[in-house]
């Protein structure tokens, strides 16, 4: 939208290098829609009457009301495109939107700061929490299986190895209060052994290799058996267990070549000290491990993997330990909580507020101008009294509000810890959104204006080119799925396909996806070469070379426009660029109501037709 400081005579004409071309007038392109319909069964305007005679008629015959309306609709629309610092410079009104805008990203960036680094321990702790129980319960785990690319998957491959996999977690297990370094217990009043319960799904039938056939009786079923708490916690005699012998005598029976999985479950507490104050208070977990040994691809080994969830529940505390400073500095973060969502809903407030009077001033717009001139203005143009910097501040402080009631729960220890991934996304997206709504204050400056223009301008463009670019870049993903799959650790899924040709096109070390190919075919070896040779031609230096001329050529066009100035577009800045009267108004249901308008515009109308006919004489 062209601001009415930036509209001026001068640039109705295109100051090129070559000649001076002369615009059409911008006053003939908001009354051409009034005069044709006018005059497309009359006669007065046949014989050659030019519309600049039209127009000094209208100045003419107009009446002081009508030109009165027109400058009151001016100075709204004047008053409303202005930018604050012309607001403050015309009007004196302080910019309340912009100095609220500022306390509450300093608010909020604090805020994000400092559960950034709570939400870092939290996440660390449960983390090597679960690195210490695979330690503990599985044998021979070792950290090596988490990096990548993994030596190899955490397998057992023989039934002796499954039974003693899992005897070695039943016996860590009803030991680990004595022997893991960590607070770890029971989930029992009388810290007994909690059973165990060991579960299998497998398929109802026989597979028999020798002769290929297979026999299915019926679809995968479950079937679970608890393992009692035969001893106590830490008794010798579990050393005897024998998971073989149990299912044997528990009469529970399993076939390996129709097992699709078997799941141990386990139960246990645990408590995290940390530094006993009001800040750093200690939290209590029941866990639930479940060790999961997997068979659903038939392929000669079962994966294992532990996974860990956790509940809170409210620890009893009995401590004499107290830090008044950490107790105030608790009290602090709670009250920037609650500056955050205060100063977040008062910057909603006026911000729905602004969007209200553009809201208003476009109905009164549209309205102006049907009834002056007969003119509909496009839903393109009333977008213009939307101003969607303030949907995006809004969308930040709603997130931004939510985001900081649920830490606030969080820090009174009303919420469980897994609701600090969830608080973490609502401050990260809100404080980023808000860091975003910063860029429309820089567009009061020239230079930063013409970035900002460069990007919402060439925004269509690029998400045209992105729709192709697109389109092309999943052909790639796959075509190289299908191939590659097979051979390469990257290519496993078509998600893994899409991330790891996405970092290719980053720059990721080529030289490892070329070296992890296993394949012994050659036409694959040679495929896996071509395709990826040429994805990154295409890609990189055809693909994002593209793209970068697309924003290139509109700042350029941007530039250009700074540089030698540009015609009015819209309907409104045509209005506003006008300085000559502008033509009488159109009927309206008040006239029709109102005699006395009605007849007036009649004599009006009379006078004009007397004035064109008295040129059609002379001529």
């Amino acid at each position: 939208m062209v601001t009415p400081n930036d509209v001026n005579h001068d640039r109705f004409y295109d100051k090129g290098p070559e000649k001076d071309v002369l615009y059409e007038s911008p006053y003939i392109e908001i009354s051409s829609d009034s005069f044709r319909r006018q005059s497309t069964n009359s006669s007065l305007f046949d014989g050659g009457i030019s519309v600049n005679s039209f127009l000094e008629e209208a100045e003419i015959v107009s009446s002081d009301d009508t030109t009165k309306v027109n400058q009151e609709m001016k100075k709204k629309l004047t008053s409303f495109f202005m930018n604050p610092i012309e607001k403050w410079k015309h009007r004196r009104r302080f910019p309340w939107k912009l100095c609220i805008q500022i306390i509450c990203i300093c608010l909020a960036t604090t805020q994000l700061i400092l559960f950034g680094q709570r939400s870092f321990g939290y996440m660390q702790q449960h983390s090597d929490m679960t690195t210490a129980l695979s330690q503990i319960l599985l044998k021979d785990w070792t950290a090596d299986v988490s990096v990548y690319p993994p030596n190899g998957p955490y397998a057992v491959y023989t039934i002796p190895d499954f039974y003693e996999h899992i005897d070695q977690v039943i016996k860590q297990y009803a030991k680990i209060s004595s022997i893991a370094i960590g607070s770890f217990g029971y989930d029992d009043s009388d810290d007994k052994v909690t059973p165990m319960a060991f579960c299998t799904k497998q398929y109802d039938g026989q597979i028999f290799a020798g002769n290929l056939s297979i026999q299915i009786n019926n679809l995968p079923e479950e079937r679970c058996v608890t393992i009692p708490s035969l001893y106590p916690g830490g008794d010798p005699l579990w050393e005897n267990f024998s998971m073989s012998s149990f299912l044997e005598k528990s009469n529970y029976t399993f076939n390996f070549r129709t097992l699709i999985n078997a799941k141990l479950k386990l139960k246990l507490k645990t408590i995290f000290i940390k530094s006993l104050n009001r800040l750093d208070f200690p939290e209590c977990y029941r866990l639930k491990v479940l060790v999961k040994y997997d068979n659903s691809e038939h392929d000669g080994q079962l994966l294992i993997t532990l996974k860990l969830y956790s509940e809170k529940f409210v620890c009893h505390v009995n401590s004499n330990v107290i830090d008044q400073g950490e107790t105030t500095y608790f009290m602090l973060r709670q009250l920037l909580n609650s500056f955050v969502i205060v100063f977040s809903m008062m910057s909603m407030i006026l911000c729905l507020r602004s969007l209200r009077s553009g809201y208003m001033l476009a109905k009164e717009t549209t309205s102006f101008f049907k009834q002056y001139y007969q003119k509909d203005i496009p839903f393109s143009e009333i977008l213009d009294f939307i101003d969607f910097w303030y949907v995006n501040i809004v969308a930040s402080n709603v997130l931004l509000a939510i985001g900081s009631l649920v830490k606030m729960q969080i820090e009174e220890r009303s919420a469980e810890g897994s609701e600090y991934a969830k608080c973490s996304i609502l401050l990260g997206v809100g404080n980023l959104f808000m860091w975003i709504g910063i860029l429309r204050y820089l567009r009061f400056f020239k230079k930063y204006n013409m970035l900002i223009l460069t990007m919402k301008t060439a925004l269509p463009n690029v998400l045209r080119f992105l729709i192709c670019a697109v389109l092309l870049f999943v052909g790639c993903c796959f075509c190289s799925w299908i191939v590659l799959s097979p051979f390469h650790m990257k290519f496993r899924t078509l998600s893994r396909t899409m991330e790891c040709l996405f970092a290719i096109m980053n720059g990721d070390d080529m030289f490892a996806t070329f070296a992890l190919l296993d394949t012994h075919l050659d036409f694959v070896w040679w495929y896996s070469r071509i395709f990826l040779y040429a994805f990154l031609i295409v890609f990189i230096y055809v693909v994002v070379s593209l793209f970068i001329s697309v924003i290139m050529d509109t700042f350029e066009s941007i530039k250009r426009l700074y540089v030698f100035g540009g015609k009015p577009r819209t309907t409104v800045e045509i209005f506003l660029a006008l300085e000559c009267p502008l033509p009488i108004g159109s009927p309206s249901p008040q006239d029709h109501e109102n005699n006395i308008n009605y007849f007036w515009r009649v004599w009006n109308w009379l006078k004009h037709a007397r004035f064109v006919l008295r040129n059609r004489e002379s001529i």
